[in-house]
């Protein structure tokens, strides 16, 4: 079904200019994180695009690429997107034709020359990101994203850029297209093969970000549910059962995405892990879907194990400052998160960590942990708002650094 890298390695190899020029070629991006709704986004946008969009252009080739935004090899960090896709009948070969980093960075100089008309979407984030940043800046023609706008790229109108704060960035490519997909199912007298496998895989992020499309999380939006509602028809899940249907497709995500205790203390921290650079300092926010209870037991109970661990991945980024936020359910008391918060050890910082920790002591409603270490530049929290998520953290953070002149 998937033949992206064998199209992309047959145009890279190609010597003859002439017919690349006559190829427009998109590169649908996915955030660093590569999580779940950057990857099924980037993935579907680009195969959606060349299904019923492309076909209706007269006088170009367009050509549709989604660029997962990490090493290939890094995808078992996210068992829980192999399990997705099998599950909607997507094969190994499939899989293997999706284009990560580190297929097309070597050639980003060759394709940033004058024989590519190279064009760049961003879904799931609307900054570009190292290595794109370095030479196609000027290449975006369209954003789709619900993270906090970062007002960049002004050269775009209103319909190329579509940043809003649903709860998942799926949900917007869904709406995307519904138009197009809908015609395209009332003109075919036999359903395609692919209606059915991408609904379901495109329903997996949907459900999993707004957490089963829960009011009380303060995630779901009326356009997550009219996504999911087009997606279920696609389907053809009947009314009487859609609830049991999605309930069910959730838990079994979530069983995988949540079995992590296997995976080392960095692959946890880099698992799915974003940077910012704000004014002079560089930002790293690691989430993880554990709880620190358990971290600390699997170190024999000694939390400095697990510091020397924090501290090793912070110096690794270069980091100024390092969030881990975490994720979990309490067999009692439900949903909770806990945060930790690591500062580069220097006398210069010891200011910085105070005033900084002070502000998002207040902000996210964090309650110091009583736990005993060696190190005095990290501090461990239960964080009492549960609704701030990463995604909900970068502009607080981006606030305060500006704001509380840090």
């Amino acid at each position: 079904m998937f033949e992206f890298a064998k199209t992309f390695f047959s145009i890279i190899g190609d010597s003859n200019v002439n017919k690349q020029q006559q190829k427009k070629l998109y590169f649908v991006c996915g955030n660093e994180a590569a999580d779940l709704d950057s990857i099924i986004a980037a993935t579907v946008y680009s195969y959606l695009s060349q299904q019923l969009i492309a076909p209706n252009e007269s006088t170009t080739s367009s050509l549709y690429f989604p660029i997962i935004q990490i090493p290939r090899s890094d995808l078992y960090l996210r068992p829980e997107c192999s399990y997705v896709f099998n599950q909607c009948n997507f094969s190994a070969l499939d899989i293997s034709q999706l284009l990560f980093l580190d297929d097309v960075s070597p050639h980003l100089n060759q394709l940033s020359s004058k024989n590519y008309d190279v064009n760049l979407i961003l879904v799931d984030h609307n900054k570009l990101i190292s290595p794109w940043d370095e030479k196609f800046n000027d290449k975006i023609v369209a954003i789709l994203d619900h993270h906090s706008d970062e007002k960049l790229y002004p050269y775009l109108n209103d319909k190329c850029r579509q940043i809003e704060t649903v709860g998942s960035a799926t949900s917007l490519v869904v709406l995307h297209f519904k138009n197009d997909w809908e015609k395209k199912i009332s003109r075919d007298d036999d359903e395609n093969s692919w209606y059915a496998k991408l609904a379901k895989l495109l329903l997996a992020p949907i459900l999993v970000d707004t957490i089963l499309l829960d009011e009380s999380k303060n995630r779901v939006t009326n356009k997550d549910r009219e996504a999911t509602q087009f997606l279920l028809n696609v389907l053809k899940i009947p009314i009487s059962t859609r609830e049991n249907f999605t309930s069910k497709y959730f838990e079994e995500i979530q069983n995988v995405k949540l079995d992590v205790t296997h995976f080392s203390n960095i692959d946890l921290l880099r698992k799915d892990y974003k940077e910012w650079d704000l004014n002079t300092y560089k930002i790293g926010v690691s989430s993880v879907y554990w709880f620190l209870e358990g971290w600390i037991n699997r170190e024999d109970d000694d939390i400095n194990k697990l510091i020397d661990s924090f501290k090793s991945f912070s110096i690794k980024m270069k980091l100024d400052i390092f969030i881990i936020m975490m994720a979990y359910n309490h067999k009692d008391k439900g949903f909770k998160r806990e945060f930790v918060f690591l500062s580069k050890d220097d006398k210069d910082n010891i200011f910085i960590r105070d005033k900084f920790t002070q502000q998002l002591e207040k902000k996210l409603q964090l309650k110091r942990k009583s736990l005993t270490t060696n190190v005095d530049h990290i501090k461990f929290y239960n964080q009492e708002d549960n609704s701030i998520s990463r995604k909900q953290l970068f502009p607080l953070v981006n606030e305060l650094i500006f704001t509380t002149n840090l």
